[in-house]
């Protein structure tokens, strides 16, 4: 007679329901629990001569057996991957939220439409275009006689400021200067001064005959005229020269009654025969007797 073995049968190796999670399949190598866990869809089905109370029987066997316990360092690292997976997901939803808000600030304010008032413009209306500003082109006048001066501004349409100057005079300065100016508003200016005269080589040597004569004594025009025709210049050239010497007439009167008074006395009567003898006229003589005291 046999014994009876009622040891339940352990299921054969496949992939059943895991008995510590049973949203998850664990392979069953036929006498142990492995390692090896997947999802239900992903695990091979288990065969059909399974035994329900088998498997049951198996998975209260397996049971009473304790997962191993984890140490202090396994516990730390899985705490960090947690961190370091919680940090990466908070940076990546904080990086789509700038992106976005970049955008946005970056995208342009719509233009708002000009408002058309009284006076204003609309922005299909036209600006009014500016009126050129007429320009002219002065030349230069500097160096060029009065009348020079009238001919080219009169042939760009221009008046010359009426002035006393005569026609030789020369153009020293002129109001705007040389170059291009606005026609509107333009007034001209010039400023002149008499031509210097041009004298013969007899003319200039009585001249400077006449001041050395001046500069050594006092003389009326009379008698200076006379002292020039005595140094061989004609009557015209000493005439000439006399008169161009730049001489105060009055004051070489004044000179001249000085003179005689240092030489010698002289009544007023006397003093002013003297003066006539030496063809001062009446007036320039009475200016010489107040100045020396009579």
């Amino acid at each position: 007679m046999s014994e009876y073995n009622n040891t339940p049968a352990l299921p054969p190796a496949g992939w059943y329901l895991d008995p510590h999670d049973t949203a998850r399949q664990r392979y069953w190598d036929g006498a142990r629990w492995t390692e090896q866990v997947a999802a239900p869809d992903a695990a091979a089905t288990p065969p059909s001569t399974e035994s329900p109370s088998a498997v049951g029987a198996a998975a209260a066997v397996v049971s009473t057996r304790r997962l191993p316990k984890l140490t202090w360092w396994q516990w730390a690292l899985g705490a960090l991957g947690t961190l370091v997976l919680i940090s990466m997901i908070v940076t990546g939803i904080n990086g789509v939220a700038g992106i976005g808000a970049d955008s946005a600030s970056s995208d342009p304010a719509p233009a708002e439409p000009a408002a058309a008032g009284s006076g204003g413009f609309t922005q299909d209306s036209k600006r009014p275009t500016e009126k050129p500003v007429a320009m002219i082109e002065v030349p230069d006048l500097v160096g060029v006689t009065v009348a020079e001066a009238r001919a080219q501004l009169n042939d760009l349409g221009l008046d010359l400021e009426a002035t006393d100057a005569g026609d030789d005079w020369i153009v020293t300065a002129q109001q705007p200067a040389q170059g291009s100016h606005p026609l509107e508003g333009l007034e001209l200016s010039i400023t002149s001064e008499a031509p210097k005269p041009v004298y013969t080589l007899a003319q200039q040597n009585a001249i400077g005959t006449a001041q050395d004569y001046l500069d050594y004594s006092g003389f009326s025009r009379g008698s200076l005229i006379g002292q020039l025709e005595y140094e061989g210049f004609s009557t015209e050239d000493a005439t000439f020269g006399a008169d161009n010497a730049g001489a105060d007439w009055n004051a070489e009167a004044a000179e001249s009654a000085a003179s005689y008074l240092d030489y010698s006395s002289f009544s007023r009567q006397g003093l002013y025969d003297q003066l006539a003898y030496e063809e001062f006229t009446p007036e320039q003589i009475e200016h010489a007797l107040s100045a020396v005291g009579y």
